[in-house]
């Protein structure tokens, strides 16, 4: 993908479907959502069930045989479908409402029978490189609204489909909401350290000398680390909400695991903030350099400019031609027999004067390189301070 593609990508879209004044609760799907299909993962301490493309009616037969149901509804399309299932859990008009306009910031709101929370699911392919992902979570189900396929509940769906491991073990919804928002914020870190290698080889190549492409992709990765930072902060307070909040589907033990949560999601936010001072340092150290070297040529046209000045005054002064038949101080030396090389000498008597004066004045012939001190330059060190 080129630059210019990618920068035109990353720009920011928010796009609201919703009218100014529109009735509060109303859901209006957009009309290029994919449309929707329903999957169900249900699970006890011994037993485990999935089924793809299940029908809204048979959600309820789910809900009354197992202690802990998943439904994951992949595509806001179909806007009948998604009103049977807000029906069939109780989910609020205004949850929904916040469901089908996927422009939401992370949060989290409490209702009578639920609650509901969002969270930016990273996702490459979106104009803000994440993906909107609803949960509503209940007494014994938990319920995901993902804009289309794919997630990276992968490892979570594993380890559910082993027996003894601990998401079968706890049979409790509450726990597989934390893993399901787990799994979203242990998502970003791969992404961030994949920024982190671009900067490195933005880093070398800005060391290197090429200023050609360097500043373009530097641009583009600061852009992409402000759309995540825009994402994963909502977050970090969302999560931080989610476990102080007073609410009967949260129990005590889960705000444990909520609170190491919480701390991963800070992690990404000094990762974000770090690599945002990265790309500064990158930026600033690449202006520099271009300045640097701008200064440079300008400095050796301006003693090139400065040494031909001179030379060209005496040039001049003897192109003139005066008659030396009218007046003996018409320049005598016109007509002397080494009035050329007397001519020719002083020009070069002048350059070297002139790069004599300018290195002793530290304008030329500089050396790049400082040199290592010596040991008898080098300040003292105190031994107690040593580690």
């Amino acid at each position: 993908m080129s630059n210019r593609r990618r920068r035109h990508r990353l720009k920011p879209r928010i796009h609201r479907r919703a009218a100014p004044g529109t009735k509060p609760g109303t859901m209006n799907v957009a009309p290029d959502a994919l449309a929707t299909t329903i999957d169900v993962i249900a699970y006890d301490k011994n037993r485990i069930i999935e089924k793809s493309n299940v029908t809204v009616k048979q959600l309820d037969e789910f809900m009354h045989q197992w202690p802990v149901v998943w439904v994951n509804v992949i595509g806001l399309g179909s806007a009948e479908t998604l009103k049977s299932i807000a029906t069939a859990f109780s989910i609020h008009p205004l949850a929904m409402e916040d469901v089908v306009n996927v422009h939401q910031r992370a949060k989290f709101d409490q209702y009578d029978n639920n609650v509901y929370c969002v969270v930016r699911m990273p996702d490459a392919t979106k104009d803000q490189l994440t993906e909107q992902l609803s949960l509503i979570l209940g007494k014994n189900y938990v319920v995901t609204f993902q804009e289309g396929p794919g997630d990276c509940f992968g490892l979570v769906r594993n380890r559910l489909r082993h027996d003894q491991s601990v998401m079968r073990q706890e049979t409790q919804a509450d726990y597989l909401a934390y893993r399901l928002i787990d799994a979203v914020v242990d998502a970003y870190f791969p992404i961030l350290e994949g920024v982190g290698d671009r900067l490195d080889e933005l880093d070398d190549r800005s060391s290197a000398g090429d200023v050609h492409t360097t500043f373009a992709e530097l641009h583009v990765v600061k852009r992409e680390l402000l759309l995540l930072r825009r994402a994963i902060w909502p977050l970090r307070d969302a999560i931080r909400q989610l476990q102080v909040e007073d609410t009967p589907f949260i129990g005590t033990q889960m705000r444990l695991f909520l609170r190491d949560c919480y701390d991963h999601a800070i992690q990404l936010i000094d990762l974000v903030e770090a690599y945002r001072d990265i790309c500064s340092d990158i930026r600033d150290y690449h202006l520099s350099a271009v300045s640097l070297r701008m200064n440079e040529i300008m400095k050796t046209l301006t003693i090139i400019a400065t040494i031909f000045i001179p030379l060209g005054f005496i040039a001049g002064l003897y192109g003139m031609n005066f008659d030396t038949r009218v007046s003996p101080w018409n320049m005598p030396e016109l007509h002397w027999r080494y009035g050329y090389p007397f001519a020719v000498g002083v020009m070069i008597a002048v350059t070297v004067a002139m790069l004599s004066y300018f290195k002793r004045h530290g304008w030329i012939f500089r050396g790049s390189t400082p040199r290592e001190p010596s040991r008898e330059q080098r300040p003292a060190t105190n031994d107690a301070t040593r580690p």
